[in-house]
């Protein structure tokens, strides 16, 4: 490894307005023809984000005749018509994309010709949707994978159904496998790793899991994810010490911070012993640490499966939170756990043909990345106009109002 010290990333995108997708969505189906103001990388990911929307576009607009010539397309090549023939077209409707500086220039010249369908979309939602379906380079490429399934905390609302879990542990066998095989597509780099849960210190092999990431992936960020309960007591294990893999493998740990009375002082203090960073949290979303009262997140779900597409990219997990399990790579955590809460629930979320990828199918990174960045059959479950903090962090009661409307 490399003497010179990791970044610490953090990799949440800014999420579009909402209520402006949904006016934006509702203004596309007014008409017939649809065409984006603009072509330039931003307007070009907006046109993918209106693709897995299902809301045809047929092409791009530009000020001047000397633009529509362009032969360099991002995405995908659309014709290019300028202001005075789009207003012409009968039942068209135009949307804003590029930069604010030109609306002074364009909105007047649109409403001086009595040309009024034209939706202005704000800055904010430009970068944020572009940003959403943008695939990630390599080196912001991240995956995580639970090390057990079950947790010794019961936390209302968890995104992994740890506290509904039976008792899971990855098996060692496919998890050496699967990381071997992640290595070979990533060219054995990218950002970074999180080994997490459930609960990842009760498997009684995590030391060895450590081990076996750090060989695949060198030069990565590792991180292990936890509540803390039982990284004291894992420097005495039968298994190995874990503080000193960590400090041999350039493991970060993140613990994250409950108020139920546990040694966080002496964890801090055990990690300046061995040379370990460890930072607390009780928001692992958050930019900066905090140890602020824990929030819990309530992620409502639609068990119809009834939520529209355009939704997606307003995910916390859209792009970023992918997940790594017994072979298969997941969009989210909320996908990959599924069979928890449905067990749990006696529910049948489905998992449909599109919503992962076998890694022995694949051939590259690249397909990962693409994967990720587009819409899943899956995420018609997530219900996220009604997603968001819900209150202080309690125990969990398991009944499914803890993730539906009531």
């Amino acid at each position: 490894m490399s003497e010179g010290k990791k970044p610490k990333y953090h990799l949440i995108n800014d999420l579009p307005h909402i209520y402006e997708l949904e006016d934006m969505i509702r203004f596309c189906e007014k008409f017939k023809r649809i065409y984006i103001y603009g072509h330039g990388e931003n307007q070009e990911y907006l046109l993918k984000y209106f693709d897995m929307c299902g809301i045809a576009i047929e092409g791009y607009v530009t000020s001047w005749e000397s633009d529509t010539n362009c032969s360099s397309f991002l995405y995908r090549k659309l014709p290019i018509l300028t202001i005075d023939e789009a207003m012409k077209r009968k039942d068209t409707g135009i949307i804003l994309a590029l930069s604010d500086k030109y609306y002074g220039y364009v909105i007047p010249k649109m409403r001086e010709a009595g040309f009024e369908n034209f939706f202005a979309m704000s800055e904010w939602n430009k970068r944020s949707i572009a940003s959403q379906v943008k695939p990630r380079s390599r080196d912001m490429m991240h995956f995580e994978v639970s090390l057990a399934d079950h947790c010794n905390l019961s936390c209302q609302m968890c995104d992994h159904y740890s506290q509904l879990s039976e008792k899971w542990f990855v098996d060692m066998e496919q998890f050496e496998k699967d990381m071997v095989r992640m290595g070979e597509l990533f060219g054995h780099q990218l950002a970074y790793i999180s080994l997490l849960g459930g609960e990842p210190t009760l498997h009684p092999q995590i030391a060895r899991c450590v081990e076996i990431t750090r060989r695949e992936f060198p030069e990565c960020e590792l991180i292990i994810l936890t509540n803390g309960v039982k990284l004291l007591e894992l420097e005495h294990s039968p298994y190995g010490n874990l503080w000193e893999v960590c400090r041999k493998c350039d493991v970060h740990i993140t613990v994250t911070v409950y108020p139920i009375g546990i040694d966080y002082d002496g964890i801090e203090k055990k990690a300046r012993e061995y040379g370990v960073s460890v930072a607390m949290s009780s928001d692992i979303h958050a930019a900066e640490g905090t140890k602020a009262v824990k929030i819990s997140d309530k992620h409502t779900m639609d068990l119809g499966g009834n939520v529209d597409k355009f939704y997606c990219v307003n995910c916390l997990y859209f792009n970023k939170f992918n997940v790594l399990k017994d072979g298969r790579y997941y969009m989210c955590p909320v996908e990959a756990h599924c069979n928890i809460f449905n067990r749990a629930f006696r529910q049948n979320l489905e998992i449909r043909s599109g919503d992962c990828l076998d890694i022995y199918a694949v051939k590259s990174w690249e397909e990962l990345a693409e994967f990720s960045s587009n819409y899943i059959p899956f995420c018609s479950y997530c219900d996220l106009k009604k997603w968001g903090h819900y209150g202080p962090w309690k125990p969990s009661s398991r009944k499914i109002e803890e993730y539906i409307e009531v």
